[in-house]
């Protein structure tokens, strides 16, 4: 009975710490005692698979083991959140360009500053994650975690520093290529703003520049939305990939 009580704390360190992190689970629109109950009930699933054997740990053990988990699922939840982070990024470059980046406002849903498009970027990458199943997916994750590291499992081989950095780069790679379209029709109504300036003397570029770009980037928004939706949905795969191989690289 104590083996399988510290087993379940130990179980529930790590899906508590990655709940907690997160995002979409860790919304603050996303009820406390819904993130408890979803915890609990994905505690006791997997206590129910592993068959945790019939080994009582001291209390320094434990204390050590629930350090790991601890680790182990901020270490799963800050790469979710890198993947938002991207988005969000993305979100803010266009706002720079468009003249949006001077009025950020305070997100108390995600508890930061946030940008305009960076906003929009990251509502409709939540709603494309939970519309589209990937929950599920990174759930799946989690529990297939306890496969790759058991609890038990106190010596690591390897932690990956190659596949941290590939990711931080793949990480700026796909924030500049969904900013990427928005940034174009900015340099180009800069462009034209510019040509007209030459042309048309009498004209007050700065006064026309920036609603001008405003109302260019919300219009091209309309037309790039379900290109933006499917990008934004190729990049979700590739965060299972990411937490599956972090994994790996912990196993033994």
């Amino acid at each position: 009975m104590i083996e399988d009580f510290q087993y379940f704390l130990l179980i529930l360190i790590r899906i508590t710490t990655f709940l907690t992190l997160s995002p979409g689970f860790s919304n603050k629109a996303f009820p406390n005692v819904s993130k408890l109950a979803l915890s609990f009930a994905l505690s006791f699933s997997v206590l129910s698979v592993i068959e945790p054997e019939p080994i009582s740990f001291t209390v320094i053990t434990f204390l050590f083991l629930g350090v790991k988990e601890l680790f182990i699922g901020m270490a799963l939840g800050y790469i979710t959140i890198l993947f938002f982070t991207a988005v969000d990024i993305a979100g803010t470059l266009v706002d720079f360009q468009v003249g949006f980046s001077m009025g950020q406002l305070y997100d108390p849903s995600i508890g930061v500053s946030a940008s305009n498009f960076g906003r929009i970027y990251y509502w409709i990458a939540i709603g494309i994650f939970f519309i589209s199943n990937i929950h599920h997916y990174v759930i799946r994750s989690l529990v297939q975690s306890f496969e790759y590291v058991p609890l038990e499992q106190t010596n690591f081989t390897q932690f990956g520093v190659e596949g941290i950095v590939k990711l931080f780069s793949y990480i700026f790679e796909v924030a500049i290529n969904l900013a990427i379209p928005f940034v174009i029709v900015a340099l180009l109504s800069e462009l034209t703003l510019a040509l007209i300036s030459r042309t048309v003397p009498q004209i007050n570029v700065l006064v026309l520049g920036i609603p001008m770009k405003i109302l260019l980037s919300l219009v091209f928004m309309f037309f790039f939305l379900p290109m933006l939706m499917e990008n934004i949905s190729g990049v979700f795969p590739e965060m299972i990939k990411y937490m599956n191989e972090f994994l790996q690289s912990l196993s033994n």
